[in-house]
C-alpha cells in the first residue's frame, strides 16, 4: 500500500483518538500514554495523589475489527479501561463499550461502567444532516433515565 500522506495521516491520528475517547474513560489522569494502531490501542497513565484517593492508574485497550481504517466498509470496536486506586487497594472505575459502524453514515455505541450506568448513542448523517442520540439507564436503579439528542446541519 502506498504510504499515507500527512493529511491522510493526520486524519486516522484524529479518528483513532475520537474511537478512544468513545470506549474509555475519561478525565481519570494526570498523564496519560497511549499507543494507537490500526487494529489494537492502548492507554495507560496516573493521577497523583489528593485527599480521598491515592496514587491512581488507568489501563485501558481496544480492539478494532472489520474493515481497514480509511476505507469504507463496516466495523466495529470492542474495548475497556479501568482506574485502580493503590492507597485503598480497589477499582476506583471501570467502563466497557463497543461501536460498530454499519456504514459510513451510521455509528452505534453501547457501554456500561462499574455504577451498573448503560449508555448508547446513535449517529446518522444524511447528506450534511447529522442526528445524534444517546441515552444512559441506571441499572442499579439508583438514577432515572436520560436522553439526549443533538441535531446538526453543516454547511459547505
Amino acid at each position: 500500500a502506498p504510504a499515507a500522506g500527512p493529511l491522510d495521516a493526520a486524519r486516522l491520528a484524529e479518528e483513532r483518538r475520537k474511537l478512544c475517547r468513545l470506549l474509555w474513560l475519561r478525565g481519570g489522569t494526570d498523564a496519560t500514554f497511549a499507543l494507537r494502531s490500526s487494529r489494537v490501542m492502548a492507554q495507560t497513565g496516573l493521577k497523583l495523589p489528593h485527599e480521598e484517593e491515592g496514587l491512581v492508574g488507568s489501563l485501558g485497550v481496544l480492539r478494532r475489527f472489520g474493515a481497514a481504517e480509511g476505507a469504507s466498509g463496516p466495523w466495529a470496536a470492542l474495548g475497556g479501561s479501568l482506574l485502580w486506586d493503590a492507597r485503598q487497594r480497589k477499582l476506583a472505575a471501570l467502563q466497557v463499550a463497543a461501536c460498530a459502524e454499519p456504514s459510513p453514515s451510521q455509528l452505534v455505541c453501547l457501554g456500561v461502567d462499574q455504577t451498573g450506568a448503560l449508555t448508547g448513542s446513535v449517529r446518522s448523517t444524511v447528506d450534511s444532516f447529522t442526528l445524534l442520540a444517546s441515552a444512559s439507564v441506571d441499572l442499579s436503579r439508583r438514577k432515572g433515565p436520560r436522553f439526549g439528542v443533538d441535531l446538526s446541519f453543516d454547511v459547505e
